[in-house]
Parts: C-alpha cells; structure tokens; sequence
C-alpha cells in the first residue's frame, strides 16, 4: 500500500467522521427536524455528494447518529452498572437518567424507534444496540428484583417496562409546546413518581 493510498484512506475516514460528528451536533443543537442531507452537508463543510458517497442514505446517517448520541448516556448507564445500589435503584436510577437525558434532544426516542428496523438488520448489529444499551445489566437488576430465571420472560418484562416508561416521553414530545388543547386534564408527574408508580404496581 503506498504512502498516498493511505493518506486518502485517512483523509477519506475523516471526512466520514466529520459528517458525522456535524449530524450529531445539528441534533443537539436543532432537533432531528433540520437534520436534513443539505443542512448536514452545510454543518460538515462538505458537500451533499460526499454525504450521499459515505452514507448512501438519510436512514443509515441517523442511525450512526443515534447510535454516537447513546453513547454520550454514561452518567445513566454508570448507575445501571453500580452493584452497589440495590437492583431496583439501579433500574430507577438509569430511566431517571436516561428520559432527563432523552429530554435534551426533542424527538430522540422517537427517532430511534423509527431506526429500529436498521438496528436489527443483522445479528451484529443487534449485538452492539445491546451491548452499547446494556441489555444484560437491565435483565440482570429485573432478575435480581423478581428472581426470574426465564430470559424470554425477562426479555418480555424489560420491553414492558421501557415501553411504560419511554413511550409516554415519545407521545408527549410529539404534540406541540402548549399542549392545553390536547390533555386538558392530564399534567404528568416527575418521572421519579411515574417510575416509582410503575414499580410499586409492576413489582407487587
């Protein structure tokens, strides 16, 4: 391999990285609204053909994003892993974490519901959303605090209780800011008291 093949190699992967990284920062930033190919194109200095070159489509470029973005989660996923806490603080404490966190970036979760045929697109790919979300140490504090042995079951339990959670947050993010008009009686209580809701009538 010559000197110059690497050098576009490199020049190649960092340009790649820098789409990226301006995706993710659009989204920080603006929301997944104005995440769009010319507007990243714009963030990234680049132009719209090397985005299209390196991503082939808006999809897979969210779905990288997403995936960068989850991996900025470590303070909720710090708590998922302290053995310290009892299991069903640990659990507590990562939601608590993981919604504060979701609530920064207006249509996250929703996003990466819609990514989700992407995310199972392979056994591999599959395997790193797990790994990079912690499957085994959510399963592993539900186990601890039910003493279920059954990974279907627990499985099961870990999708009801994420949905429980995380699909309200989803909901709410869609409608607009003055939301008066569309739950007129319905004011959400602290995620702390949703959660603590759901535990003390899931974990009977």
């Amino acid at each position: 391999m010559t000197r110059d093949h690497n050098i576009a190699a490199h020049t190649e992967k960092d340009t790649k990285q820098t789409i990226l990284e301006a995706t993710v920062d659009l989204i920080r930033n603006e929301g997944f609204s104005c995440a769009t190919m010319r507007n990243i194109a714009a963030k990234a200095e680049t132009n719209l053909a090397l985005v299209n070159y390196h991503y082939g489509s808006k999809e897979k470029l969210l779905a990288d994003a997403v995936k960068m973005l989850l991996s900025t989660f470590d303070d909720a996923f710090n708590v998922l892993e302290d053995d310290t806490l009892p299991p069903r603080e640990r659990l507590k404490g990562f939601f608590v974490r993981y919604i504060e966190e979701l609530k920064r970036y207006p249509g996250m979760a929703r996003q990466m519901l819609d990514q989700r045929h992407l995310i199972m697109s392979s056994l591999d790919e599959y395997a790193r959303y797990c790994k990079m979300m912690r499957l085994e140490k959510i399963l592993q504090a539900i186990q601890e605090i039910t003493g279920e042995q059954d990974k279907n079951k627990l499985m099961m339990m870990q999708l009801q209780i994420y949905g429980a959670i995380v699909v309200p947050v989803i909901m709410l993010s869609s409608l607009p800011e003055d939301k008066s008009d569309f739950i007129p009686v319905f004011n959400p209580p602290a995620i702390e008291e949703q959660i603590d809701g759901l535990f003390e009538r899931y974990f009977q």
